[in-house]
């Protein structure tokens, strides 16, 4: 009866330990879900968010690496993505894609220009020392928003993005350590595309956003 019961036990842990490899293969790379800790994609994604990412937006990798098995795609400019950062890939980042391999971007007075032309650029009113702005990429409309009285890399000179990666920003303009500082991210460091917020939590007030739940 020992016996049995020994086989049962070894049998079950064999049976969870596969069911646990194949959850964290799944969150590896096909579905996850992220919370946003920081504010520089503000005022679209604020503290407290959590999203869910699909990892199948554009290829399929292989569990635990970056090694695409297919792609069948890259992302589209103004979409947000999921990232590790090139810095420190042990960190994952959120920002929106701005431009895509060979584009061409630049800044003249925090205005976007992408391959010579300037986005669109709408004011969207002000509150509390910031300023907000309904920008125009490639059909994708989205709020952005900048600090009065800082002009944070509001200049920049034209940028080519070079083969293979992506040229990132924050929608909180004047609060975002992106591309414009360090670079652009490679493909091969992207994660996924952001779907859905499934939950809010007001960090400073200690209470749910249910308002903000929803596709993004």
């Amino acid at each position: 009866m020992k016996k049995i019961t020994k086989y049962m036990r070894s049998r079950d842990l064999i049976f969870y330990a596969i069911f646990l490899f194949a959850l964290m293969c799944v969150r590896s790379s096909v579905f996850a879900s992220y919370h946003v800790p920081t504010g520089s994609m503000n005022p679209t994604i604020l503290e407290g968010d959590f999203f869910f990412t699909n990892k199948l937006a554009y290829r399929l990798k292989v569990p635990f690496t970056k090694t695409s098995v297919v792609e069948w795609g890259i992302p589209s400019r103004g979409e947000m993505i999921i990232f590790k950062f090139p810095g420190n890939e042990r960190e994952l980042y959120t920002k929106r894609v701005i431009g895509v391999p060979g584009d061409i971007i630049e800044m003249r007075g925090g205005r976007l220009i992408v391959n010579g032309i300037a986005t669109g650029l709408e004011p969207a009113g002000t509150k509390e020392g910031v300023a907000y702005y309904r920008e125009t990429l490639d059909g994708r409309e989205y709020t952005i928003q900048r600090l009065q009285g800082r002009n944070y890399l509001a200049d920049m000179p034209p940028v080519l993005v070079p083969e293979g990666h992506l040229f990132v920003m924050g929608d909180n303009r004047d609060n975002s350590y992106d591309s414009r500082a360090w670079g652009c991210v490679p493909l091969r460091n992207v994660e996924g595309k952001l779907i859905a917020r499934w939950f809010s939590f007001d960090v400073k007030g200690k209470r749910p956003r249910f308002g903000r739940i929803g596709l993004v």
